[in-house]
């Protein structure tokens, strides 16, 4: 049995919505952020860090979504929601399922932290606009007129950027972006998606913002 630790409107929804995915077994252990925002105290009782998502499986306790994710499809999906390792899909799949958690994160992070400080410095908002410009360039060019990110089948890439794709929806940053709004259309009517908003909890990242 694997164990989600929970939080509301955060990562962890990621695997939440993995887990059903793929059919597996899995216990919630329900979070809720503090008034500030951050997890609560609680959280550092199962991992050091005490952020979301952190699981219990495989007699292990493990956080980062990224290497979550990555380990249970390896480990747990039977070749599902990943190309062949030995495709040339793959190197585009292992890329499009780290940039969520590496370059496209960091950006959004910093955008969020412009806007809920009211930070107006010109240099700052300057990079962050040059930025974020660059990166739903990139982000719609890798869609393309595709459905999917990889290969033209739904993986575990296209499930972990969908949170990121979600944080810019919440900050109004792609209205003007079809493919990209197209693409969260197809992602959210998921049956498993839905699955997961029922077990999980209401989501809305709009909720994150002060």
């Amino acid at each position: 049995m694997i164990t989600v630790h929970h939080l509301n409107n955060s990562k962890s929804q990621r695997i939440v919505w993995l887990l059903e995915e793929l059919g597996l077994d899995y216990r919630l252990e329900f979070y809720t952020r503090e008034p500030t925002l951050a997890a609560p105290p609680g959280m550092r009782t199962v991992h050091p860090l005490g952020k979301a998502p952190i699981v219990e499986i495989d007699g292990r306790v493990m956080a980062e979504s990224g290497a979550i994710v990555e380990y249970i499809v390896q480990r747990h999906g039977k070749g599902r929601l990943m190309p062949d390792p030995a495709s040339d899909d793959y190197a585009t799949y292992l890329e499009v399922l780290h940039y969520a958690e590496g370059s496209a994160n960091t950006i959004l992070l910093i955008n969020m932290i412009v806007t809920m400080f009211g930070i107006d410095s010109p240099v700052v908002k300057g990079f962050r606009d040059s930025q974020l410009k660059l990166h739903l360039d990139y982000i719609d060019g890798l869609l393309g007129s595709g459905q999917y990110f990889v290969g033209g089948q739904f993986t575990a890439a296209d499930l972990h950027i969908t949170f990121n794709l979600q944080m810019a929806q919440a900050s109004n940053l792609i209205e003007d972006r079809p493919r990209i709004l197209g693409f969260l259309d197809r992602m959210t009517a998921r049956p498993a998606y839905l699955r997961a908003i029922d077990k999980g909890g209401p989501f809305d990242l709009r909720s994150n913002r002060r």
